[in-house]
């Protein structure tokens, strides 16, 4: 599509240029518009600094956008909420494993008890037997049911340790986008205002030229209308700065940002294969996987729970019997087997058994999707570079073609307003186009890191990867 565009701006080039001599020629018998006052309006057209934007030789190098970043996400990771409760939930998942982990010990309980108070019947005597009960339960055998326990919550800890990466992932993501996202705005937003001063610039001449001839007011009417949606645009375009700006604070607190003048960023996409390899060991893809262990191992506690359960039992306790004798240490060999449980065991070990093959299944839908999202990103980075420098090559062109319909209007009456208006319209049109285009390709590298679970690594640069 730029390539027809392009062309079309070329040929369109060349008939106007090629104008010039025969308008030149029927000077004499076509005379010029009647010249304002002020000649320095002949000039409207011509490049100044509030015309372009400056252009800065060569390009922001790739380390000084990821020192940028960096300093950027270091503000976000101290005001994120979200990694706060990531953290929270790691301390959780640690505790959790003690929990477990305790169970292999023994379980002393300590109780006590009044003398029993008989009511009713003929014996309403109280019996001597107060005391303190001291039980000890340890775990012999019981066929792997604490082990898998403790591995189940192993593997959900290994998953909390995930969720933490997926959201330092996530931030990174939302910061250098939004970084990305201001300084397009923030381009688009300066384009718009300066094409707003053309315009302005534009509907004052005319107001002077319909001074001297009254016959031109529709010419001013259809400037002011063009003034009034160069305006509208620019209003656009600031409120899209104003917008990014409140995300960005939101991420990263009121710190002013200063990002680089030059749009040409040494942001180049990065090989292609190695990025779609690395998605498939993305923190979101090892989460799922942690969550499938650790339901199967749940699966196999209650599976083991289900079996006879051997326990060492010591109690004491210092209660006496009718003739006052106090009670001796007790020691036995306990066992326990929940024969029937109403299907109540079987189905919690089904539905174990059914997670960990849906977080399977996660696993493997986000595999696939990680996969085609580093796909897209990094040909919508190539693509779109492509179209920028298109649309760069066109902006030229039809800056050369504003300028022509402008001389022909201007100084040999050859155009019509319109057809300027046109040009500058298309000429605006085009140098938004390429800022957009420019700054969505570096949006799609970030995106493409990010899909593979690499932006923070890329970020913190080579040396740390």
């Amino acid at each position: 599509m730029p390539a027809v565009i392009f062309n079309f701006a070329r040929n369109a080039l060349a008939s106007a240029l090629l104008l010039v001599p025969l308008a030149a020629m029927a000077n004499q018998s076509a005379p010029a518009p009647t010249e304002p006052r002020s000649a320095h309006f002949s000039e409207w057209a011509k490049d100044s600094s509030a015309a372009t934007l400056q252009r800065k030789p060569g390009a922001v190098s790739e380390a000084e956008i990821r020192a940028l970043m960096s300093s950027a996400l270091l503000q976000a990771v101290e005001r994120s909420p979200q990694l706060r409760q990531s953290a929270a939930e790691q301390k959780a998942s640690q505790a959790d494993i003690q929990e477990a982990q305790g169970q292999r010990l023994p379980q002393i309980d300590l109780g006590a008890n009044t003398r029993a108070q008989s009511i009713g019947g003929n014996d309403s005597r109280r019996s001597n037997n107060e005391a303190v009960n001291l039980n000890m339960t340890t775990n012999v055998f019981d066929w792997g049911r604490t082990s898998n326990t403790i591995d189940s919550r192993k593997s959900l800890s290994d998953a909390a340790d995930q969720a933490y990466l997926v959201s330092l992932e996530t931030l990174a993501e939302d910061v250098s986008l939004n970084l990305i996202e201001l300084e397009k705005s923030r381009r688009i937003s300066t384009i718009s205002q300066q094409y707003v001063d053309r315009m302005g610039a534009l509907v004052e001449m005319l107001k002077e030229i319909v001074a001297a001839d009254r016959g031109r007011v529709s010419e001013l009417t259809q400037a002011r209308a063009r003034l009034l949606e160069a305006r509208a645009n620019m209003d656009n375009a600031q409120a899209r700065v104003r917008d990014t700006e409140i995300r960005l604070r939101k991420l990263i607190g009121d710190t002013p940002v200063n990002l680089p003048d030059n749009e040409n960023w040494a942001l180049a996409t990065s090989d292609l294969d190695r990025l779609v390899s690395e998605s498939h060991d993305h923190p979101a893809v090892r989460q799922a996987d942690a969550r499938a262990k650790a339901s199967e191992q749940h699966a196999k506690s209650l599976r083991a729970g289900e079996k006879p359960q051997l326990n060492w039992v010591v109690n004491k306790s210092t209660g006496r019997d009718d003739l006052g004798r106090e009670q001796p240490w007790q020691t036995t060999l306990n066992v326990n087997w929940p024969v029937f449980r109403g299907g109540s065991a079987t189905a919690a070990r089904e539905a174990a058994y059914a997670r960990a093959d849906a977080e399977r299944e996660r696993k493997a839908q986000q595999q696939l999707d990680l996969e085609y999202e580093t796909r897209t990103a990094d040909q919508d980075a190539r693509t779109l570079l492509d179209r920028a420098d298109s649309y760069r090559q066109l902006t030229r062109e039809t800056d050369d073609v504003r300028k022509a319909f402008f001389d022909q209007w201007y100084h040999l009456g050859r155009r019509t307003l319109l057809d300027v208006l046109i040009a500058e319209s298309d000429y605006n049109n085009n140098r938004v186009s390429e800022v957009s285009a420019r700054f969505d390709s570096y949006q799609s590298v970030v995106k493409s890191y990010a899909s593979a679970g690499r932006l923070l690594q890329w970020i913190k640069g080579p040396n740390n990867s």
